[in-house]
């Protein structure tokens, strides 16, 4: 299949950017691709790039090939006077998504058929991770239970949390978390500044300790930051503000940070998901199937 990018854009910006790089995946695909200014007439599909800035002359459109524009911010009259003077001529629309699409669609413009595909993002950005903060020193009775978070951690999707801890006793344990894949800032040595500067970037606060309560807890509650804890002590008496309630034995921490974490993956899984090659790709099947119907 021989597909000829038609880039209309004036602006040379995300236009530009979109025809760009679905000309650079199809051609990852070994298609013949073209990125031009004007549609060609040995080719099987002229994609334009956008719809607003066609000419409504028949002789622009070649009748030996599949026509599609991308569809988008079809929002006012000027931009559906376009396209009806436009859709006979085309074979198909793409719009954005399926949300636009039929809207398009219920404006009835006179488009034979209209697809969508999501738009993609630029992968140039890893997920922010849910930053869980542990703000203690560990003791030989192991009264903090620091052993409980090394075994539960282990089991957790280490590209959607990271940990930051501050306290003594911790080496052991961070260097077996960083073995893990886990990304770990560890801080041995408690300085009220870095704390709190620290403090504040974390997403939740972590205390495992069954004692009176931490005056982490307190800190938690100035910044208002949300808290995984045993409502004992005076972290009972305030037990409203404790955002999830640990019980004695622990036994839901699991469960409430793959609860946590579930929120993040939904995001992991649009993104890889939402790629320029998939992008193409489904132009692809679309051009594929108009083909067929075509019977080219």
């Amino acid at each position: 299949m021989k597909i000829n990018i038609v880039n209309l854009d004036k602006d040379g910006w995300i236009l530009t950017k979109f025809a760009k790089n679905i000309y650079r995946e199809l051609k990852k695909k070994g298609l013949e691709v073209f990125l031009s200014k004007k549609p060609k007439k040995n080719v099987d599909v002229n994609h334009y790039i956008i719809f607003l800035f066609l000419k409504n002359k028949k002789e622009f459109f070649p009748t030996n090939t599949i026509n599609t524009t991308m569809l988008t911010h079809v929002n006012d009259q000027i931009r559906y006077e376009k396209i009806r003077s436009t859709a006979k001529f085309l074979d198909a629309g793409i719009a954005m998504s399926e949300y636009h699409g039929n809207e398009i669609i219920k404006k009835k413009l006179g488009l034979k058929k209209v697809y969508h595909v999501l738009p993609p993002h630029d992968n140039d950005q890893r997920i922010k991770k849910v930053n869980f903060g542990i703000f203690s020193n560990t003791y030989s009775d192991g009264r903090k239970n620091e052993k409980v978070l090394l075994d539960i951690f282990s089991t957790l999707d280490t590209d959607l949390f990271k940990i930051t801890i501050i306290g003594k006793g911790w080496k052991k344990i961070v260097n077996e978390l960083r073995r893990k894949d886990i990304e770990v800032k560890y801080f041995n040595f408690f300085f009220r500044t870095i704390y709190i500067h620290e403090f504040n970037k974390i997403d939740y606060l972590i205390y495992l300790g069954n004692d009176e309560g931490s005056m982490t807890f307190m800190d938690a509650i100035q910044l208002g930051i949300k808290t995984i804890m045993i409502p004992q002590g005076f972290q009972y008496d305030l037990k409203e503000l404790v955002t999830h309630h640990l019980k004695k034995d622990l036994s839901n921490l699991n469960k409430i940070l793959v609860k946590i974490l579930n929120n993040k993956k939904k995001f992991k899984k649009y993104k890889n998901n939402l790629t320029w090659e998939n992008y193409a790709h489904n132009h692809l099947k679309i051009w594929k199937e108009i083909k067929k119907k075509k019977n080219f």
